[in-house]
């Protein structure tokens, strides 16, 4: 994935934040601005007062299988953030 994203010139920065679609006949690179309307929340970054306010069956992952993945819109102070996860 890394040569990939090389090879694209992605460069990632504090200002922006991808998600990276990885399918069976190609890859896409989703691009997003960070802002204080949208932010991700990165898997390390769920503390436990976050953990509670998760719905049942949803855990975290930095990278999700396509079958199980799952996006979290939360809203903490104020922020909303999207979190990357997966249903079970």
């Amino acid at each position: 994935m890394n040569q990939y994203l090389a090879a694209n010139d992605y460069a990632p920065d504090e200002g922006h934040f991808a998600l990276v679609l990885v399918g069976r006949q190609a890859i896409e690179i989703a691009a997003f601005d960070r802002s204080r309307k949208l932010d991700v929340l990165a898997k390390h970054k769920v503390s436990s007062p976050v953990a509670e306010m998760l719905p049942k069956g949803f855990a975290p992952h930095d990278c999700a299988s396509g079958q199980s993945a799952a996006f979290l819109k939360i809203e903490i102070r104020g922020r909303t953030y999207v979190l990357l996860g997966e249903t079970r």
